[in-house]
């Protein structure tokens, strides 16, 4: 079996970045825990990319996107796309953000 893989983009990172330091500020710990979980998040995500949730849009550009929770952080959402040996992570972003303005 072919070895999957995820590309993570440089804006998905920043996300991520942003998030950890968000959190370490009260809890270091939990900080670097969700990092932890958004590598495991990430890797699945490549290994089973059609786990995740459609993202539903009127977007044409955002067509084929899907989404899901990272492990253990329900409200940080990983957009992604599908691609032929594993998924593209386009954006981390927290669950009250406005979506179609931030993909």
């Amino acid at each position: 079996m072919k070895a999957r893989h995820y590309c993570l983009r440089p804006q998905a990172g920043a996300d991520l970045d942003g998030h950890a330091r968000n959190i370490a500020r009260d809890n270091l710990e939990a900080g670097l825990h969700l990092y932890n979980q958004a590598q495991e998040t990430y890797q699945m995500l490549a290994d089973m990319p059609k786990i995740g949730a459609i993202y539903h849009t009127g977007k044409s550009e955002l067509m084929g996107i899907r989404y899901m929770p990272i492990k253990g952080f329900v409200r940080y959402l990983v957009f992604y796309k599908p691609i032929d040996d594993g998924v593209d992570i386009i954006r981390v972003l927290h669950d009250r953000l406005d979506r179609d303005g931030w993909l």
